[in-house]
């Protein structure tokens, strides 16, 4: 397992020990990828999942620039409308940082609010 799997795969495990049921791993379109998608009840959670070894340059959720959250909420948009999901459900963004060799993992619930 590669470096980037075994990260969604921590980040996916801590999301079902919440309670979160898996509906993605990867949906990939045109232009966007979204690391997990999951959804407990009426809410759906489009989740960025980034890990890094070091910190010194930056911290993982750093990484998650303007353009790609613009991507996510495109792939959002696309995956809820093909689900017949728009409108009917609550969502968020999330992001998931696991920094270094020790994992050690961030939940950042809904974070691109702020943006």
């Amino acid at each position: 397992m590669n470096f980037k799997d075994r990260g969604e795969r921590i980040a996916a495990k801590h999301l079902q020990g919440l309670g979160y049921k898996i509906l993605a791993h990867n949906f990939i379109g045109r232009n966007f990828e979204i690391d997990l998608i999951v959804r407990k009840k009426d809410l759906v959670v489009f989740v960025e999942v980034k890990r890094r070894t070091a910190t010194n340059f930056m911290y993982p959720v750093e990484g998650v620039d303007r353009k790609k959250r613009i991507n996510i909420i495109k792939g959002a948009k696309y995956y809820l409308v093909k689900n017949d999901l728009y409108d009917k459900v609550d969502v968020r963004f999330d992001v998931i940082s696991i920094r270094g060799n020790e994992e050690q993992l961030e939940h950042y619930k809904d974070a691109f609010r702020n943006c």
